[in-house]
């Protein structure tokens, strides 16, 4: 607690609570801090002593704030296995995490070529879903589709948006007429634009990592995505073993 007749800086008092909350798990990943409001009646402190309390946290990484709704416990980083393909809400859960998805754009116009030259086709629309943990964007979903496809997802879509459902387009196959899918994908490091940066609140030019995702249904392709997930809190992981002539070879 708050010694008001301690030498030490009442700012300097509220943020080493603050950080002892965070490691005992009073204050759990992703969930929100008390306002500054209700900080300053818990400590009996005042509002300019709670900001400098929380920037001391937010320079040390262990929170971080939203404009207009909060300062929350900073996500522990997110981890996904290459193996097999797990879905958003699972991967959340994974981590005793709460989240939602939001639809950024659907549309049935200005398909690149480029796009329409993958497929063979021109009758594709592109879908785009950010997903959320908590109120901190992790991952922005640029989909383009067959659009029959697309007619089919979007309601659904639609639906779990309002019923702030953690989802991706993987989750909403199993609901229509599409059931069995094959992935071929490729995952790079690139470097966030203005556009990225924007959807996943991040800065221009920070890292993220680029998933393509080629999804085939019969030999069919039906879907193109390519997803930017943030580096600072998203990580990939796949278990490998060595060659065994390199090993005999080399030791």
């Amino acid at each position: 607690m708050i010694n008001h007749e301690s030498s030490v800086p009442l700012y300097i008092q509220l943020s080493a609570d603050l950080e002892e909350s965070i490691y005992n798990k009073k204050y759990k990943d992703g969930e929100k801090l008390p306002s500054e409001n209700q900080l300053c009646q818990m400590f009996n402190v005042s509002r300019i002593t709670v900001r400098q309390a929380l920037a001391k946290l937010e320079q040390k990484n262990l929170v971080y704030s939203v404009h207009g709704k909060g300062t929350f416990v900073r996500l522990a980083d997110m981890s996904q296995s290459l193996v097999k393909i797990t879905s958003f809400q699972k991967t959340l859960e994974q981590k005793g995490l709460t989240g939602y998805t939001e639809i950024e754009e659907y549309t049935l116009k200005r398909i690149p070529d480029s796009i329409k030259s993958i497929f063979g086709v021109d009758n594709l629309a592109r879908l785009c879903l950010v997903g959320y943990a908590n109120d901190l964007p992790l991952v922005f979903y640029n989909s383009y589709m067959i659009n029959v496809i697309a007619a089919e997802m979007l309601p659904i879509a639609k639906e779990w948006e309002k019923e702030k459902r953690a989802f991706s387009t993987w989750d909403i196959y199993p609901e229509i007429s599409i059931k069995k899918l094959h992935m071929e994908q490729k995952l790079t490091a690139v470097i966030a634009d203005s556009n990225i940066a924007k959807i996943l609140r991040i800065s221009k030019g920070d890292p993220v990592l680029k998933m393509e995702t080629h999804a085939y249904s019969n030999g069919d392709l039906v879907e193109y995505k390519i997803a930017y997930y943030r580096a600072d809190k998203y990580a990939f992981t796949i278990k490998r073993e060595l060659d065994r002539d390199v090993y005999d070879n080399n030791f």
